[in-house]
């Protein structure tokens, strides 16, 4: 069973809601000089590592311990890392500590992307989008967009659909949308308006100049990041 991270049990930030409210929305917001993350809730408030390690939202001013390093995993799920070097856990009452080492399974969290039911995507070549008005295969290196729409799948996978309906499908050739059933992505956030996108291998979508975009290397540091 999944549970959401939550703030609504006073300052004390949990992982034990079963459902998703606003309590459990938390908006993310990039710190350019350090490349870490504040958390912030619906009440304006930071989560911070506090006293014996604890993570609770009671600041409603940014600090170095309200930084967080995101680290996205090879399955698709994404760790925190807290500014004392340690990384979040949850613990069997659901309340969250930055008291470990290395990335165990009760560090490992998915991530949902809630407010963008759509997207658009560029690359240094050009937007994502049809290659003729009368083909299904897809392009980086458009002058015009066309617009994706985001469904969500469980443990923050994703599927992409086209205005036609269809959805995106994965071939050797490249990427085109006629895929009669969806075929599941994670998203990775980098920066505020960037992302990388990969598939359920563990592969990167990687942009090449002359249009076509694949999945190919497992490196981060090879993905193309798209604005989105």
């Amino acid at each position: 069973m999944e549970f959401f991270f939550s703030s609504c049990a006073g300052v004390d930030v949990t992982a034990n809601q079963d459902e998703a409210s606003d309590h459990e929305t938390f908006q993310l917001e990039f710190d350019t000089c350090t490349r870490r993350w504040y958390i912030r809730t619906m009440k304006d408030k930071y989560w911070t590592l506090e006293t014996a390690c604890g993570i609770q939202a009671i600041s409603d001013k940014r600090s170095s311990n309200a930084l967080f390093e995101l680290t996205w995993l090879e399955c698709g799920s994404v760790a925190f890392r807290a500014n004392n070097g340690k990384y979040v856990t949850i613990k069997k009452s659901g309340h969250l500590f930055a008291n470990c080492e290395s990335i165990e399974d009760n560090a490992k969290f998915f991530f949902e992307l809630v407010n963008r039911p759509v997207l658009v995507l560029k690359c240094e070549q050009g937007f994502v989008g049809s290659k003729s008005g009368s083909s299904t295969a897809l392009e980086c290196n458009k002058a015009s967009y066309d617009v994706i729409h985001v469904e969500k799948g469980t443990n923050g996978v994703v599927f992409f659909k086209g205005s036609n309906g269809k959805y995106w499908k994965i071939s050797s050739s490249g990427m085109s949308c006629d895929g009669e059933s969806p075929e599941g992505f994670y998203l990775q956030l980098v920066e505020p308006s960037r992302l990388c996108i990969k598939n359920m291998e563990g592969s990167y979508l990687v942009a090449e100049k002359n249009g076509v975009f694949r999945f190919g290397s497992s490196d981060f540091e090879q993905a193309t990041q798209w604005e989105y």
